[in-house]
């Protein structure tokens, strides 16, 4: 798996002024989380973006370079953008330990022309991600679902999932992961909303 670099520095100052200060200066103000501390950092908002740019939707480990000399790795936790501008104000960064079993929640991306929408005018429907555990060295970047033979009416859990090395499920197994809604599903459920709609407009 591709392990992604960024360099940050310590700050002292935490609270609006101090963050304010940091944008003005074109930087991100941010903080790592890790076990029994957190620590304000300092990001170059063009380093930032282009490392998520690059990134993408992928789930990713960072090596993260603190005041040029210590190295950590982690994982982008969250990131905060300004409603009207769009810019990234706050990154959240979590430390993680290369021995130990994380939780975590990675995309899941659909492959292949699902035969319910191709022939049968089913729709269908994939969740966004799913919550996986692994060590570090194991995160995937994707849980990838062939949707090429799930026929409309059928549905993809968990337990139908190829084996991914080291990774493993922690939820329910029977989660539903990927769906083909038929298309007298669709009439029904149209059917059942109608009355609503009707009922809204009066």
């Amino acid at each position: 798996m591709k392990l992604y670099k960024l360099n940050v520095k310590s700050r002292d100052g935490i609270g609006r002024g101090p963050s304010r200060r940091i944008r003005a200066e074109g930087a991100i103000p941010g903080v790592i989380y890790a076990k029994n501390n957190s620590k304000p950092i300092i990001i170059d908002a063009v380093e930032f973006r282009t490392m998520m740019r690059a990134k993408g939707d992928n789930a990713a480990l960072v090596e993260v370079t603190i005041d040029e000399n210590k190295k950590i790795l982690s994982l982008v936790k969250d990131y905060q953008r300004n409603a009207v501008s769009q810019k990234i104000v706050h990154v959240d960064i979590l430390e993680v330990d290369p021995n130990e079993m994380m939780t975590i929640s990675i995309p899941v991306r659909s492959v292949g022309d699902c035969v319910g929408v191709l022939a049968e005018n089913g729709v269908l429907e994939v969740v966004r991600e799913i919550k996986i555990r692994c060590l570090p060295k194991d995160l995937p970047e994707a849980v990838v679902v062939d949707v090429s033979n799930l026929h409309a009416g059928q549905t993809i859990h968990v337990t139908n999932l190829p084996e991914i090395p080291g990774v493993t499920f922690p939820k329910n197994q029977n989660t539903v992961v990927a769906s083909c809604l038929a298309e007298d599903e669709d009439a029904v459920a149209d059917d059942a909303a109608a009355p609503a709609a009707d009922a809204a407009k009066k």
